[in-house]
């Protein structure tokens, strides 16, 4: 985890100072009136704008936004008359000295947009979007730009481009770069080989300045609106805030559309997935979001585990994970994820000598993963139990017979031979006992010939079973006054079964009868 959290750190060091139709299902907005009004202005209601920056503030009421932006209102509106008189520099410079001088007094990067107007405390992304307030109000065209660090904004683009850096101000807060200085620039990166001449020449000087040091894509409201979100995300994250941290990222991401937002969510994810105790079923939610952003079935299966395997968890708790489970968007993940609830169960009811259980969560993942050797092993081990504890009688192999149809891979294992080696020597300890030689003969060849492709002692039969088979054989002809046959089916029943002591006592008494 010490790796995430600098992996994290080197983000936060790249702080930003500071769609279509959105859908805010699932979001956790701390307030109705957050909810409300950064709803309506992602959908484009632009008049919430102003009520979008400070709904970031949990507790903001619609009264006091009201009267917040009732009042920058009447303030711009003070500007407007004296704006009009003056050029376009003159103006912005105007604009800019006299909303510096009323609402900005102390710079911090974790200020937010209503701090302005509690404290007069801003950062560049908070002033930045009351400079685009003012600039729409008072008629002045701008772009919004913004760097790994930092955003600001270009008045007059490509007529003057004047940039407007509300971080600094007085003097230095707008101004122009001198022709000397845009042309200067750019003719070495044309000898760098940066640019090239045919380049400018055909966008122009301003214009390749303005696009090779701040971007030629420029961002929007919106994205400023987003902005903020991501840099409180970034501070909640720094002080291990993480449930916070990642409702504001996915707030951003909303809005603000830009990979740096997704990579934080997952590794905020990521963090509470080692650092939430998931014996509170409450956070299982989290789990579930996790899967919608990380697609690593390994990680989140062994993850999974981990959470289910704690003691703490109640059957109930359990029934809710079944459930949550369900939720999982991808079919495959949602399958694994399946697999993995299912195995744990029907390995812990096995355990315990649940069968019934273990049976019933067995067949559940071998409807999903047919080649899931533990779920075979299972349900073979569990059916042919059940079969085994049934009389015997001829009814058993029509069982069996429907039972491979069923389950076809049972034919794989040893117990289904060991199970037709039992079955098959009752049958013909019970025909020979009740002197049913023709049917004792068919089940003894069926017998025989799994015996045989036993040859090399690779499955451990009943031995008591062959015995019992072998012996009723010669207790048929021993009756039958066929001593001789007795003796060669007994012996015969040795070398398939070395030392058996049922057959060699049947032996004996046989001898002893001469």
């Amino acid at each position: 985890m010490g790796k995430l959290f600098s992996f994290f750190l080197f983000l936060f060091s790249v702080l930003v100072s500071a769609q279509d139709s959105i859908n805010a299902e699932g979001i956790t907005f701390l307030s109705d009136f957050e909810e409300s009004h950064f709803t309506n202005f992602a959908n484009g209601a632009e008049e919430d704008y102003i009520a979008a920056l400070l709904g970031i503030d949990s507790t903001m009421t619609v009264s006091e936004a009201a009267k917040i932006k009732s009042n920058v209102d009447n303030f711009l509106e003070g500007l407007k008359k004296k704006s009009l008189s003056y050029n376009p520099k003159k103006k912005v410079k105007y604009i800019f000295n006299e909303v510096h001088d009323r609402f900005f007094r102390k710079y911090e990067l974790d200020a937010n947009f209503s701090d302005i107007f509690k404290s007069q405390t801003y950062n560049c992304v908070s002033g930045t979007a009351l400079y685009t307030y003012a600039f729409d109000y008072l008629g002045v065209p701008y772009q919004i730009k913004e760097t790994p660090t930092h955003v600001f904004l270009v008045a007059y683009p490509f007529q003057y481009d004047i940039y407007v850096e509300t971080t600094l101000p007085g003097k230095a807060g707008s101004y122009v770069p001198s022709e000397f200085i845009i042309k200067k620039a750019i003719d070495n990166l044309v000898s760098m080989k940066i640019l090239t001449s045919d380049y400018v020449n055909s966008v122009g000087y301003n214009k390749a300045y303005n696009d090779y040091y701040y971007g030629n894509e420029n961002i929007t409201k919106k994205d400023l609106v987003g902005i903020q979100y991501y840099n409180k995300g970034i501070f909640l994250l720094n002080g291990s805030k993480y449930q916070r941290a990642y409702w504001n990222m996915q707030k951003s991401s909303l809005v603000y559309e830009n990979e740096k937002t997704k990579i934080f969510n997952e590794g905020i994810l990521t963090l509470l997935m080692d650092e939430l105790d998931f014996s509170n079923m409450e956070n299982f939610k989290w789990f579930i979001t996790f899967t919608k952003i990380n697609q690593e079935t390994d990680y989140l299966k062994y993850k999974l585990y981990s959470i289910i395997s704690n003691d703490k968890l109640s059957e109930f708790d359990m029934v809710q994970v079944e459930e949550k489970l369900a939720e999982v968007e991808n079919t495959d993940l949602r399958n694994a994820l399946m697999e993995t609830f299912y195995s744990f169960k029907a390995e812990k009811a096995y355990k315990f000598q649940n069968t019934s259980e273990a049976l019933e969560y067995a067949q559940k993942i071998y409807e999903l993963n047919p080649n899931n050797i533990n779920a075979k092993n299972y349900i073979a081990l569990i059916e042919l139990d059940k079969l085994a504890q049934k009389n015997i009688s001829d009814a058993r192999l029509e069982d069996l017979t429907d039972l491979v149809e069923r389950y076809p891979f049972l034919e794989e294992f040893g117990l289904y031979n060991r199970y037709r080696v039992y079955l098959y020597s009752f049958l013909v300890a019970n025909n020979f006992n009740n002197n049913q030689k023709v049917a004792g003969d068919a089940y003894l060849n069926e017998l025989e010939q799994l015996l045989k492709e036993n040859k090399e002692g690779s499955l451990d039969f009943n031995q008591g079973a062959i015995g019992k088979a072998y012996g009723e054989i010669g207790a048929y002809f021993y009756r039958k006054g066929q001593k001789e046959n007795a003796m060669r089916m007994l012996k015969r029943g040795l070398e398939f079964s070395p030392e058996n002591e049922d057959i060699e006592r049947k032996i004996r008494l046989i001898n002893q009868s001469y």
